[in-house]
């Protein structure tokens, strides 16, 4: 899964900089483009999984936030990634399943 999670690093920190302001306009686009992004760079390392890539952007304004996910899969052979990004302004959190095929 250290692929995974690098590959998640790399797509969201080249879509977000350190400096991005949340936008609530742009946040659709900045979502997909993470998404889309993730799934075709985990598919081109591993093409005998499945992956399922979810993507959370949200105004850091103080508001709480709080997410789960329960998994019942093969754990020799599945597996997940998860990374939270952030700046003064937003939060991004990104999750990526695989599952063997």
């Amino acid at each position: 899964m250290e692929q995974a999670i690098n590959a998640i690093i790399k797509t969201v920190e080249s879509v977000l900089s350190q400096d991005a302001e949340y936008n609530h306009a742009k946040v659709p686009q900045w979502n997909s483009t993470i998404i889309d992004t993730c799934l075709k760079k985990l598919k081109s390392k591993n093409k005998a999984y499945k992956y399922v890539v979810t993507c959370v952007i949200m105004q850091r304004a103080g508001a709480g936030f709080y997410a789960g996910s329960s998994v019942y899969w093969d754990n020799n052979h599945d597996g997940n990634a998860s990374y939270r990004f952030e700046t003064k302004s937003l939060y991004a959190v990104v999750n990526a399943f695989g599952l063997s095929a």
